[in-house]
């Protein structure tokens, strides 16, 4: 399962918590492992679980026809209580060729890096 914390933003895209860790369990990954009294500081995301198609033979999500192809790279993230709710998604609709939605609270530059670390399934891992 793909786990992805980014900092939380008020209405004005400011951040509640500025993370500058100066030790091991200040920082943002120690945080959501933990569940410290900073983690309401946090958006964190899960990728949606695919559901079972009979007419396909197989596990499939729901990308409104925004993504063409199957492939693993496919996903759909969203914050852990709100399936319903996509804040990104990528996809494959080429060859080499990826579509990449995001909405707020999560920035382009967020949703890019979270998509690139998709390519490499041991990166941002534990």
């Amino acid at each position: 399962k793909m786990k992805v914390c980014i900092n939380n933003v008020d209405d004005g895209g400011n951040p509640l918590k500025v993370w500058q860790p100066n030790k091991d369990d200040e920082r943002m990954v120690s945080c959501f492992k933990k569940e410290t009294s900073d983690i309401d500081k946090l958006v964190c995301l899960e990728n949606k679980p695919p559901s079972w198609n009979d007419e396909v033979g197989a596990y499939v999500l729901n990308f409104n026809g925004r993504v063409t192809m199957a492939s693993v790279k496919n996903f759909q993230l969203c914050e852990q209580n709100d399936e319903q709710d996509q804040i990104m998604q990528f996809g494959r609709i080429g060859k080499d060729e990826f579509s990449l939605d995001v909405q707020w609270p999560m920035s382009l530059f967020q949703a890019f890096a979270v998509a690139l670390s998709s390519f490499d399934a041991k990166l941002g891992c534990d």
